[in-house]
C-alpha cells in the first residue's frame, strides 16, 4: 500500500474511533416499560415553562426545629429565584440565572456569595442532598430524572410501581409510582447506602397540572425537611432580572 493512501486512511479512520469514545452509552432498558415510564417523567408538566409559589418549610437537626416561610419564582429551563423569611422579614436570598449561583444574607450570616456553576448542589447552603435541578423540578410539581446509565421498571398487581434508574456505578434511585405511575418517592443509595428518601403528595387541579402539596425529605445526616406548597401559579409573566441578585 502507497504512503499517502495510508496516511489518508489514518486520518479518516481515527478520528471515527475517538469521536466514537466521546459519545456516551445509550441507557440500557432492562425491563419492558421502563423507558415509556421515564419518558413520562420527564414530559410531567412539561407545558409549566414559568412559575410563582408561596409556602413554608420546617427543618430539623438534632432536636433542634426551624421554620420558615418561602417564595419562589422559576423558568426554564433551570432558572431560579427563592426568597427564605421569618416573620415576614426576609433572612436569605438565593439567584440562579443558568450560569451563576447567588447568595445573600440579610442577617449578615455570610457575605455575598457568587460562583459560576452547572446544576449546583444545595446542600452546603441548606444541608439538604439535592441539586438545583431537582429542587426547580419540585417546585415546578415536576420530577427530574437525571442521568441513566440503566432503569427496571417493576409492577404490582395493584398497578403500583417502582422505576430502579442508575445514574452511575456507585449510585441507585428507587422511584416509587402510584397507580397511575406517578412518582409519590424517591430514594437514592451509594453503594447500598442511603443519601436521602423523599416522599411528596399531590394536590388534585381541574386543570390538570401536576403540584406537590408536601414534600418530606429526610437525610442520613439527621436533617429532616417539610415543604409545603400553599400556592403555584403556573406560567405567570417573570422577568429575567429576577433571576440575578442586584448589587
Amino acid at each position: 500500500m502507497q504512503r499517502p493512501l495510508l496516511l489518508l486512511i489514518i486520518l479518516f479512520v481515527m478520528p471515527l474511533f475517538s469521536a466514537c469514545s466521546l459519545f456516551p452509552k445509550a441507557p440500557r432498558f432492562e425491563s419492558d416499560g421502563a423507558q415509556e415510564q421515564i419518558d413520562q417523567l420527564t414530559r410531567l408538566n412539561e407545558e409549566v415553562t414559568t412559575f410563582k409559589g408561596t409556602g413554608s418549610v420546617v427543618i430539623t437537626e438534632k432536636g433542634k426545629t426551624q421554620r420558615f416561610r418561602i417564595a419562589w419564582a422559576g423558568a426554564v429551563p433551570n432558572l431560579l429565584r427563592m426568597e427564605i423569611l421569618t416573620s415576614a422579614t426576609p433572612i436569605e436570598s438565593l439567584a440562579y440565572d443558568g450560569e451563576r449561583l447567588q447568595l445573600r444574607s440579610h442577617m449578615g450570616s455570610h457575605a455575598p456569595y457568587t460562583k459560576k456553576v452547572k446544576n449546583p448542589s444545595l446542600e452546603p447552603v441548606t444541608g439538604i442532598p439535592l441539586t438545583l435541578s431537582e429542587i426547580h423540578a419540585l417546585l415546578s410539581g415536576k420530577f427530574y430524572v437525571g442521568d441513566v446509565k440503566s432503569a427496571r421498571l417493576l409492577t404490582s398487581n395493584d398497578g403500583t410501581g417502582t422505576l430502579i434508574l442508575h445514574p452511575d456505578r456507585r449510585h441507585k434511585k428507587t422511584i416509587t409510582l402510584d397507580e397511575h405511575l406517578l412518582p409519590t418517592g424517591a430514594t437514592l443509595t451509594a453503594k447500598g447506602e442511603e443519601i436521602y428518601d423523599i416522599r411528596f403528595t399531590r394536590k388534585a387541579t381541574s386543570t390538570g397540572v401536576y403540584q406537590y402539596k408536601t414534600i418530606i425529605l429526610t437525610t442520613t445526616k439527621g436533617i429532616d425537611t417539610t415543604i409545603r406548597i400553599d400556592r403555584m401559579i403556573v406560567n405567570p409573566p417573570v422577568e429575567k432580572d429576577i433571576f440575578t441578585l442586584a448589587p
